[in-house]
């Protein structure tokens, strides 16, 4: 009986795996793990700045020119279309014209500073008459 039970151990010994080291496995896994954290974020930003290049150097008729946040969903955007240009109201529903300047009109600081001399010409002009 004891000739049969020092055989079944020594056939069990002989058939278990060899164990690699528990610290190794475990540092395979943090690294493999630790990869796939950078690889990913890291593959996003290529992906980013590529779109970035490809708008900047791309043949594209419509150009953003300004952009401006009003809210959490809310933004108003100013497009340049084959040389016109419109304002546009943006929200996550919908997307609103809201006025069309055309190629010929005067800039905004243009049209201020003719309001400005407009307005003390008209000062003036109630002053000469008092």
């Amino acid at each position: 009986m004891t000739a049969m039970l020092s055989m079944a151990v020594s056939y069990v010994q002989a058939a278990a795996p060899q164990e690699i080291p528990s610290t190794y496995s475990i540092w395979k896994v943090v690294l493999s793990l630790a990869f796939i954290v950078v690889f990913i974020p890291a593959c996003l930003w290529v992906v980013k700045k590529l779109q970035v290049t490809q708008m900047r150097f791309g043949q594209s008729d419509i150009r953003i020119i300004s952009s401006q946040t009003l809210g959490a969903k809310e933004k108003v955007v100013l497009l340049e279309v084959e040389g016109e240009k419109i304002l546009l109201g943006v929200t996550s529903h919908s997307i609103n014209h809201l006025k069309s300047f055309s190629s010929n009109s005067k800039a905004f600081a243009q049209m201020m500073s003719d309001a400005e001399v407009s307005s003390s010409e008209v000062k003036a002009e109630q002053g000469e008459a008092l």
